[in-house]
């Protein structure tokens, strides 16, 4: 994303996926397609996500004198709530902050982390054996604590300028007022849950 006053902000988001799932999936994902794009320009600014409404959002944060960084949490609130499979407020991200005016670079880890319970004993067994990788991946105890929060409150409070609950109305509205499911959460969804039919 690109802003008038020199802001560069790249958001890189991560969701951990077991490694069962990852591993029998010739893509990241098996809902996830390649497609072909054409390349486009523009002059002043620029918004790319991963689903329209949500480079919408973002869009209008610039339009409206907002800097990449406010867009950047407008745009993942969005990602939130259309795309839950991949940019739920529950992963991880990375960021790339490029200031023109300084000439700086600033990245910021926000990968998800282990909980603070992780010690040398989290994946044994009552009687010190190893979990069995099923036991150990399904539930709660293979969660980590996530990043995506953190990051958006920092990016926002460093760079950003216009208020937090502007930025997230987009998304807000978008819920209440419902939106059509890609096809992508469509195919995700019986994936996840084991539901045979998720068509009207």
């Amino acid at each position: 994303m690109r802003s008038l006053r020199g802001y560069t902000l790249v958001l890189a988001l991560a969701v951990g996926m077991p490694a069962a799932i990852a591993q029998e999936a010739p893509q990241p994902e098996a809902t996830t397609k390649l497609a072909e794009r054409v390349s486009v320009r523009a002059k002043e600014f620029m918004v790319a996500s991963a689903h329209p409404l949500a480079t919408r959002a973002g869009y209008a944060v610039l339009e409206a004198g907002g800097t990449a960084a406010d867009a950047a949490v407008a745009v993942q609130a969005m990602l939130g709530l259309v795309e839950p499979q991949s940019s739920g407020l529950g992963g991880g991200a990375f960021a790339l902050y490029w200031d023109t005016a300084l000439g700086e670079l600033t990245t910021y880890d926000a990968r998800e982390t282990a909980p603070l319970a992780a010690d040398e004993k989290y994946w044994l067994g009552e009687g010190g054996e190893t979990m069995e990788f099923i036991a150990a991946v399904v539930g709660g105890r293979s969660a980590g604590v996530p990043g995506t929060p953190k990051l958006m409150e920092t990016l926002h409070g460093k760079f950003g300028r216009l208020p937090w609950a502007g930025l997230l109305q987009p998304a807000i509205d978008t819920a209440e007022q419902g939106f059509t499911v890609s096809q992508r959460l469509a195919d995700a969804i019986p994936q996840r849950t084991g539901a045979r039919h998720l068509r009207d």
